[in-house]
């Protein structure tokens, strides 16, 4: 029955995805643009429908400006930030044309907000201002996005940190390693020595960031990362985790297109690592392929682990180099005497041989649960 509908649900997704790549082969074909609603088509059904008012439509179609940076036009030719007197100002390029042919500059003052504390007078947090002054001077590019929100605008300022501050890694992987599961809902986090043997585990999760509006999906990301960071520190070492990076592969296929389609991964592996840099944690970027099957069946049932951390362990010793040989028992049961000689081929096998037994006795996809409790009769221990 769940094979039946696993196929069902494969076929849509196939018809729904040949029927997207038709809908844009035409426009390649025809050399044409697809049509673009600016403002949202949400908003432009409900203008239709007449349950929203015509000025929030026109408002959201025109509530956002973005120029990106060129280094050889000053940092930014469209949407310049100049420092003058001790006071910033964005220099915005309009349409009009002066009798020259050049653009009509508007120049409007930009608030850089900064807090300084009333006890000591230093500022408080980051000193983005003295940032954004210092990477002027280096006049590489820059982005700048200027937003409209109830009246007001707001401006949004993005350059290459690292170009103005150069960060001392203080916790490097010389004392052992932290690898990172990234999840839904969280972080999976487990500590490894030098050697690649396990030491701790913990999770650090928020189960409300699946559903949270972005402010708030934001600050929660803000504070899971902060408590790597610290768990990190306690123990003097670096961290690993996942590269965004990878092509498609068989372990890596799913979360991929979760990565791909749902903000909140790529919203948390970016955070972890620009926070890794600021704190001086040396981290490591590694290829998530197989590491949930590796954790899953080689180190659940020896360190007690769920299939999450058994994935970050593995990660933790991928980051060293260290290669993840397949036990003599899973080998001996699992896999024929002619065996692939690489290592994820023989991984491969196992867990299709596993899937294969969880077809016939489950009628579905092998889980944590299923090899917990068909461990033993699997591999003929009983």
């Amino acid at each position: 029955m769940k094979s039946e509908k696993k196929r069902k649900a494969l076929l849509s997704k196939l018809d729904k995805r040949q029927r997207k790549r038709d809908y844009y082969q035409q426009f390649l074909t025809s050399n044409t643009l697809p049509p673009v609603v600016f403002g949202g088509k949400k908003t432009f059904h409900q203008v239709c429908a007449k349950t929203v008012a015509k000025e929030e439509w026109r408002d959201k179609r025109s509530n956002r400006v973005y120029a990106r940076g060129d280094k050889t036009k000053k940092g930014n030719p469209n949407l310049r930030i100049l420092y003058l007197d001790e006071k910033f100002f964005l220099e915005i390029s309009t349409l009009a044309k002066t009798p020259s042919g050049r653009s009509v500059k508007v120049t409007v003052p930009l608030y850089i907000a900064q807090k300084k504390s009333k006890k000591t007078g230093m500022i408080n947090g980051r000193n983005y201002r003295q940032m954004l002054i210092d990477y002027l001077h280096t006049g590489d590019a820059y982005q700048v996005e200027i937003l409209r929100r109830k009246g007001r605008y707001y401006v949004h300022v993005t350059f290459d940190e690292a170009a103005v501050r150069a960060y001392k890694v203080e916790y490097t992987g010389h004392a052992g390693l932290v690898g990172i599961d990234t999840n839904p809902d969280g972080f999976a986090l487990t500590h490894i020595d030098r050697t690649g043997n396990y030491r701790h585990h913990t999770a650090i999760a928020r189960h409300e960031l699946t559903y949270a509006r972005s402010n708030r999906r934001e600050n929660l990301i803000g504070e899971m990362v902060k408590e790597v960071i610290q768990y990190a520190k306690d123990r003097q070492c670096g961290v690993a985790f996942e590269d965004l990076k990878f092509e498609h592969d068989q372990d890596s296929q799913r979360k991929f297109s979760r990565i791909r389609h749902n903000f909140i991964y790529r919203q948390m592996l970016t955070m972890l690592e620009r926070t890794c840099i600021r704190n001086g944690i040396e981290y490591t970027k590694v290829k998530p392929a197989f590491t949930s099957k590796i954790g899953l069946y080689k180190y659940t049932h020896q360190y007690g682990l769920d299939v999450h951390h058994g994935a970050a362990l593995v990660i933790a010793r991928r980051a060293y180099g260290m290669k993840e040989k397949v036990p003599r028992l899973l080998r001996e049961k699992l896999l024929p005497t002619k065996s692939p000689s690489t290592e994820w081929k023989r991984w491969a096998m196992i867990h299709q041989r596993i899937e294969k037994e969880a077809k016939l006795n489950t009628k579905g996809s092998v889980t944590p649960e299923f090899w917990r409790s068909q461990r033993k009769e699997i591999l003929g221990l009983t």
